[in-house]
């Protein structure tokens, strides 16, 4: 004697995990877009050197792309604003407290602050890179003005000196 069927599932219960995959897909697609506005965002990069030993430092280059929201919140923003490489710093020769303070005027006239970034370590030269974008308030067309102030502490064989100065930047966004 053979056994009748057993019963296969509803089919709602089957649909119901790929229905709720879907929606968390949808999800994690809409989300960036959603935050942003858009598909694009433009992204200022700004870059500069500073050393700290001569207490000198180059002017800022900006250059301003525009990039996917994808590419912006999972690569470019996940990396920071501010991001700094030594290019030739040692210890050796005594140590430094640096803070890379920023201050943005978008086009409305409107000053944001945008903090400040602490750099502790040997004396020499670093690179700096910043990344401002929708976070940081740079969105809307129009001319976009930063102020760099680097402040920098610096002991060497125990004598203690300090400076300060301001980098200017400005550029424009289509």
């Amino acid at each position: 004697m053979t056994s009748p069927p057993s019963p296969s599932k509803p089919r709602s219960k089957r649909i119901l995990p790929l229905a709720i995959i879907a929606v968390i897909v949808i999800a994690i697609l809409l989300v960036p877009v959603a935050l942003a506005g858009g598909f694009t965002v433009p992204v200022s990069k700004v870059t500069f050197s500073e050393t700290t030993g001569s207490f000198t430092h180059t002017d800022a280059q900006v250059s301003v792309s525009t990039v996917t929201v994808y590419e912006y919140y999972l690569s470019i923003r996940s990396r920071g604003t501010v991001q700094t490489t030594d290019t030739d710093v040692s210890s050796s020769g005594g140590s430094s407290n640096i803070t890379i303070s920023l201050r943005l005027t978008n086009p409305s006239n409107q000053t944001i602050d945008l903090g400040h970034t602490n750099i502790n370590g040997g004396i020499g030269t670093r690179s700096h890179t910043l990344y401002l974008s929708i976070d940081q308030g740079v969105k809307a067309p129009g001319i976009y003005k930063l102020d760099t102030t680097i402040t920098a502490n610096l002991t060497v064989l125990g004598v203690t000196a300090s400076f300060s100065t301001i980098i200017h930047s400005n550029w424009t966004i289509s």
